[in-house]
């Protein structure tokens, strides 16, 4: 259980129409009551047993975000505006992370790059920006991935999307990664992360643990 007092908070900027699997923190009843009715509304023809299977396949995912420190893991599945006939399915997760102690002038590509660079694979575009926080980098890319088996299976493209935003003295910073399962709306999805990253803040004292509030998308 975690039991740890917040020491700072973290201000996210996030949509207010998706579904954040982790929107109720560790408030368990909360949190299923919402995942059932997603998932009866999804899925009205499906067998009750099955989507309380379902469910539970949400809560135990939720247990291992909230355990390995994410503090959102937000879904999307709608119609473009602009292509109402084709659906995106988005799913973005972000996260406090320990960054180095930087100056404005730090390359974060070349930081980030360190991370993800090797295991990024495909094309890939990356961009550093401002941030309510201080600066910011983000990375597009469209990585395959396939099973971990050994199988011959080519796999899946995939699109990929990260930021980072941190103050210019580093020491801590925010992470927001969106996976898309359909790779051409990567660059959509990429507004959504770095709109998450760009516009969010850390308050003080020092995130050691944190407490979270969402500062709806307007």
């Amino acid at each position: 259980m975690m039991d740890a007092q917040p020491l700072g908070r973290v201000n996210l900027f996030v949509p207010k129409d998706w579904f954040d699997l982790l929107s109720d923190g560790m408030n368990r009843e909360a949190t299923r009551s919402r995942c059932a009715d997603i998932v009866r509304r999804t899925y009205p023809t499906v067998p009750g047993h099955r989507q309380d299977q379902f469910v539970d396949a949400l809560m135990e995912w939720h247990t291992t975000l909230l355990t390995s420190g994410v503090l959102l893991y937000g879904i999307v599945s709608a119609p473009l505006p602009e292509e109402p006939e084709t659906a995106v399915n988005w799913q973005v997760m972000a996260g406090v992370i320990d960054v180095p102690n930087l100056s404005a002038d730090v390359d974060l590509g070349a930081l980030l790059s360190q991370a993800y660079g090797a295991r990024m694979e495909g094309p890939s575009y990356q961009e550093s920006f401002t941030t309510d926080m201080g600066i910011g980098f983000g990375f597009i890319s469209q990585p395959v991935v396939g099973p971990r088996d050994g199988s011959d299976s080519s796999g899946a493209t995939i699109g990929l999307v990260g930021a980072l935003s941190c103050p210019p003295g580093g020491r801590q910073g925010l992470l927001v990664i969106g996976i898309s399962l359909t790779p051409e709306h990567v660059w959509e999805l990429a507004g959504l992360v770095s709109a998450i990253a760009g516009r969010s803040t850390f308050e003080e004292p020092p995130l050691d643990s944190v407490a979270v509030s969402r500062e709806p998308d307007q």
